[in-house]
């Protein structure tokens, strides 16, 4: 059987990446006692391969770093696998050739000098990125610090010392190598092992989502944690990111900067809800990658993911030998979407049977003082929250972290070691504030068999909340499908049309989106004749394509009772387009509908993401209310469920204070009809905008629609 040819290239750049990452024999090449990040890189390779023999090239001076040296890489008996590169830009070139000439199939570009100093520097890294793919070789950088792999014994980087040697099961990829040193320093403090570290610096050849796709392959990595300036190739980040969910292994992501969409579609209010920070966000939710704000979180949520894996269940349970702490954890996990379930009647009966008659049992738990001198009372309390509980999936200890000459802390931890084996259950240890790991600790939590230590009460919150979230989010996602494609009646539009409200309606009218019943009129009788055959009170809008916002405008004229106030309302709209030099296509009457609650339903094309998908609070208030959701198209009708349920007003569809529930179901078919409509208009489509989209108990009617395209670039 011929397997495709797109296995092949996916087996070649394995190959390649392996060359780079998993090499037998490194040269630092450039390698001088002059050079702080040869100084370091030396040492950090002396700390976590000692034993293995590190050839060092420079043609000026004879001893390096205390060991002789080679004047080229060509003179290094067996040959090398990959090349530091410690040298300038000016002369990186010429020793790349030397490299390849020796065998090295990869390099670890060091210097500055390239991309990030301008179009002279990105012209210099053009050439080095041919010459590398002339020569059959990868690189990594340049202008970063290299990588780390612990497991393999390979470090050619300049991290910062502190970097654990001892190996991991968390896999970091960072875009800055000062922001990857602070990350490596703090892990040290909390005992974070790594099962690489990656910086990847000007991402010539090797970007992050390659080495996450890279990560999400290794068996040594259970969680990817990542630092990102920025995404440079959307459609390659979540192929990377499908990949670690295939897999179970969870991304967590430190994305920093944001910026206002550079949208050519500004009169769109849909515009305004959707920003570069906004649409990753919703990218990374929809693609179930963890985000995390601050350098803490990223490393304490990464270690406790890598930890446990995906949970059972989503629900939380929290014992503390301290009330206060309970009340911190309830209180923080409601902000963080903690869900800390109720114990049921067999739990609480077990718990009462130590519990002093103060205490209360319940989820989390006191144990009260009584427990710090009694480790059997924290093994009947981790029994009860295990046994028969399957809504929780995780269980946290607070207390106080081991001294030397604390028996009691030391006898609290061998009964949670003792519980996680028995119940199969992962459970964290964690002080109330920051406590960092001694030496003494470890050796504690090693010979109790402890499986995590967290830092505090507040990182234990945030990243259970995260891996909870996580799991929940990696069980629903086989059962999830994308809307169906349809085959619609929909032509394309071109690049510049510009579309009234009447042909806007006409256009997307096959989605399925249903609209308030209207006519377009030429004259003031013609609209006196439409609202005499709607009945009721009707209301007037100004139709043509130079009027995106007709309200703005004066446009609209509302709850028209009877002919002279039709004809009136007619007469005096057509006088304000024609001062506002507005050309008409003629006027819009509609029946007036009860009061509903208006959304905003809204698609709007993003210059990297693509079709992004927006529900929100519609109407006048869109922008004053900031109630929004967004998602990247394509997307699922259990997304579109999530993305109404994420809106404050959602409660009011739900039936707040009185009011009568709306046709949810109904709304989720008019914004999957919305979405689908979108893709349908193609390429130049710039945005799609129903506002408001009026619901109510038995209807869901788009009441204004408002298409814009892309000019001719």
């Amino acid at each position: 059987m011929t397997a495709p040819s797109g296995s092949y290239e996916t087996d070649a750049r394995t190959n390649q990446l392996d060359a780079l990452f998993r090499p037998q024999t490194v040269a630092f090449v450039g390698a001088s006692d002059k050079n702080l990040f040869s100084r370091r890189a030396y040492a950090q390779f002396s700390r976590i391969a000692p034993d293995t023999l590190l050839p060092l090239v420079n043609p000026r001076s004879e001893v390096v770093h205390g060991q002789p040296t080679y004047k080229q890489c060509i003179d290094i008996p067996g040959g090398i696998d990959c090349a530091f590169m410690l040298t300038p830009a000016d002369v990186t070139a010429s020793a790349l050739d030397d490299a390849a000439d020796a065998g090295a199939r990869a390099a670890v570009i060091v210097s500055q000098g390239w991309a990030e100093e301008g179009s002279v520097g990105a012209k210099r890294q053009e050439e080095l990125v041919a010459k590398a793919r002339a020569r059959g070789m990868i690189l990594l950088g340049p202008n970063h610090i290299g990588f780390a792999n612990l497991w393999g014994k390979v470090a050619p980087c300049s991290l910062g010392l502190e970097l654990p040697t001892a190996p991991g099961h968390v896999g970091l990829i960072t875009q800055s190598g000062a922001v990857g040193s602070s990350l490596v320093t703090y892990a040290a403090r909390n005992d974070v092992r790594f099962s690489f570290v990656i910086t990847v610096g000007n991402e010539a050849m090797v970007d992050i989502s390659e080495a996450i796709k890279y990560l999400a392959d290794d068996a040594n990595t259970r969680a990817i944690a990542v630092f990102a300036e920025s995404i440079r190739d959307p459609q390659k980040f979540r192929d990377a990111a499908r990949r670690a969910a295939e897999v179970g292994k969870p991304i967590i992501i430190l994305k920093v900067g944001s910026s206002a969409l550079a949208a050519a579609t500004a009169q769109a209010h849909t515009g305004a809800l959707v920003g570069d920070d906004k649409v990753i966000d919703a990218v990374l939710r929809q693609d179930g990658i963890i985000r995390v704000r601050t350098v803490e979180d990223l490393v304490c949520t990464a270690n406790l993911a890598a930890s446990t894996g995906p949970l059972r269940s989503s629900g939380i349970g929290v014992l503390s030998a301290s009330g206060g702490a309970c009340d911190v954890i309830a209180d923080q996990g409601q902000d963080a979407g903690l869900r800390l379930p109720e114990l049921d009647d067999a739990a609480r009966s077990r718990i009462e049977q130590f519990l002093p008659s103060y205490g209360h049992a319940q989820n989390p738990l006191d144990m009260t003082g009584g427990a710090l001198a009694d480790p059997e009372a924290w093994k009947e309390g981790l029994r009860a929250f295990a046994a028969n509980q399957p809504q929780i999936g995780l269980l946290g200890v607070v207390t106080s972290l081991p001294r030397e000459g604390e028996q009691q802390r030391i006898d609290t931890f061998k009964a949670v070691g003792e519980c996680a084996t028995e119940t199969g259950i992962p459970i964290a240890v964690f002080p109330q504030i920051d406590q960092d790991q001694s030496e003494y600790i470890r050796e504690v939590r090693d010979d109790s068999k402890v499986q995590i230590i967290m830092p505090s009460v507040a990182r234990f919150v945030t990243a259970a909340s995260a891996v909870a979230r996580w799991s929940d989010w990696l069980a629903d996602r086989t059962a999830q499908g994308a809307l169906p494609e349809q085959s619609l009646d929909i032509r394309a539009v071109d690049a510049g049309e510009v579309l009234s409200e009447y042909d806007a309606r006409e256009l997307i009218a096959p989605s399925g989106v249903e609209f308030v019943p209207t006519e377009l009129t030429a004259n003031a009788q013609e609209a006196v004749a439409a609202a005499e055959r709607f009945g009721g009170a009707v209301a007037l809008k100004v139709c043509s394509a130079d009027a995106a916002h007709k309200t703005e405008l004066g446009g609209v004229a509302l709850n028209l009772q009877t002919p002279a106030e039709v004809e009136e309302a007619f007469e005096r709209l057509s006088l304000r387009a024609q001062q506002h030099k507005v050309a008409l296509q003629g006027l819009l009457v509609s029946p007036m509908r009860a009061h509903s609650t208006e959304l905003l339903v809204g698609v709007t094309r993003d210059p990297s993401w693509g079709l992004v998908l927006a529900v929100a609070a519609g109407g006048e208030l869109v922008e004053i209310l900031d109630d929004s959701a967004l998602r990247v198209l394509p997307v699922t009708r259990d997304e579109i469920r999530s993305m109404l349920l994420e809106l404050r007003i959602s409660r009011v569809l739900d039936g707040y204070r009185g009011r009568r529930s709306a046709d949810f179901e109904k709304i989720v078919e008019t914004v999957a009809g919305v979405a689908t409509a979108a893709v349908h208009l193609g390429d130049r489509l710039a945005s799609l905008e129903i506002n408001p989209l009026a619901v109510s108990e038995n209807s869901v009617e788009a009441l204004d629609v408002l298409i814009t395209t892309l000019a001719d670039s």
